[in-house]
């Protein structure tokens, strides 16, 4: 078996089955059924792995985002209290993180429920409510989606996750990973798996202490500022043991 077609393999094995799909969607049905009591008419999209299509199943979760239009009425934070305090209701587990309310389910996965005011009409942009810092985030899931759809990377992606993943690699939001390797494989043509992973963990290892990601929805928005010192030197040195790895299979 050829390095390309073990990695392909890797890919195969992280597929979610029908039936947990299926229990994703439901919880995530759920969920909405609850938040759309709310007053505001909220629209509800799914974001996050599930959205772009980089789900692997080692480590999934399905993003909700429940948007109300911009002549609503209400603020950020009447959204994002009205949010928690129907969700803490129905699911004891939900609790906030940063712009979300997450709930864990049976079977190892959680859903996080991301509130947010849209711009205008057309529902692009949204503000979202950090309440970690009581402040306000300008962003679009649309334009994430799309950006990690259109690079063709989806399949390294998912790669880069499961070696995250496996490896207690701290990137911590998986927006940055996505970034990352997308930038790391600008002008790369091959369709070689293991030539592009080689590609990213070498930009890893030569950029990521100094690299700046920013938010391709929000240029103020630099994403790569939630990784710390010690988050990138330990970044630089699981990519560089990467490299330096005799096969796939310790990488992985």
């Amino acid at each position: 078996m050829s390095n390309h077609a073990y990695l392909k393999q890797l890919l195969a094995e992280q597929d979610l089955r029908p039936e947990e799909v299926e229990t994703l969607q439901r919880c995530g049905r759920a969920i909405q059924r609850a938040v759309a009591r709310l007053d505001g008419n909220p629209r509800f999209y799914y974001a996050g792995s599930f959205g772009k299509q980089t789900i692997i199943r080692e480590n999934f979760d399905l993003d909700i985002v429940a948007y109300w239009p911009d002549d609503c009425g209400y603020t950020l934070k009447g959204i994002f209290d009205a949010v928690g305090k129907v969700l803490q209701n129905e699911w004891k587990s939900a609790r906030s993180k940063g712009v979300a309310w997450t709930i864990s389910f049976k079977g190892g996965f959680h859903i996080d429920v991301v509130p947010g005011r849209a711009l205008d009409k057309t529902f692009r942009e949204a503000n979202l409510y950090r309440n970690d810092k009581d402040s306000s985030m300008k962003t679009s899931i649309k334009v994430h989606i799309e950006t990690v759809k259109k690079s063709g990377r989806r399949d390294a992606i998912r790669l880069m996750k499961l070696w995250r993943t496996r490896n207690n690699v701290p990137v911590k939001k998986s927006l940055i990973l996505e970034l990352l390797t997308i930038r790391a494989l600008e002008g790369t043509t091959s369709p070689d798996l293991e030539h592009q992973l080689l590609t990213v963990f070498s930009h890893l290892r030569e950029n990521i202490e100094v690299c700046r990601i920013v938010d391709p929805a929000n240029s103020n928005n630099v994403v790569s500022d939630e990784l710390t010192a010690r988050d990138r030197s330990a970044i630089r040195t699981a990519a560089s043991a990467a490299i330096a790895a005799g096969r796939w299979s310790e990488v992985f």
